[in-house]
């Protein structure tokens, strides 16, 4: 489990720990994923769904990493819910 260190609870940056930790520059990603991640000091998954969803649509330009698609599908077990994916990527550096 990654801890978050002491004012890092904004969303980019836990986006940006969470990719260098994992070792990728491009990776598929749940809200699940994040918070199990970042358990208890993780905001809550409709703050961090809200946030990828804005920035697949181009709202964080400065942030480090972009996401450049979502994807939706069923959960297989019950409660049957609907789960988004989000294929991150890193920002080529300019």
């Amino acid at each position: 489990m990654m801890r978050v260190t002491a004012g890092s609870f904004l969303i980019p940056d836990l986006l940006e720990q969470y990719m260098k930790e994992s070792g990728y520059t491009e990776r598929w990603i749940t809200v699940q994923e994040i918070r199990a991640c970042f358990q208890p000091d993780c905001p809550s998954g409709q703050a961090i769904s809200g946030f990828l969803g804005r920035n697949h649509n181009g709202a964080f330009a400065a942030c480090r990493y972009k996401v450049t698609k979502i994807e939706k599908f069923r959960d297989t077990t019950p409660p049957y819910r609907v789960i988004r994916r989000y294929l991150v990527q890193e920002r080529p550096v300019r």
